[in-house]
């Protein structure tokens, strides 16, 4: 299990809204993806995901409604 900080941003752009809703978590987890498949099911397979140099893994959806992003840094 390893110990992440979770920053998860929403973007609503069909309500308009100006700014991002931003969530932040601490969490120990033995797999980002079973995290995210849980939050969001049968579109975890629409989710990219990126492992950045400096070791954060960040995951992206956009259903063209909302924008959903959530950022893993290990603690």
């Amino acid at each position: 299990m390893t110990e992440y900080e979770i920053v998860a941003t929403f973007l609503n752009g069909c309500a308009g809204a100006a700014h991002p809703q931003t969530f932040f978590e601490e969490a120990e987890l033995a797999n980002t993806d079973d995290y995210v498949r849980t939050k969001h099911g049968v579109d975890f397979d629409k989710f990219v995901k990126e492992i950045l140099p400096n070791g954060q893994i960040v995951y992206t959806f956009d259903n063209g409604t909302v924008t959903y992003i959530y950022e893993f840094t290990e603690l």
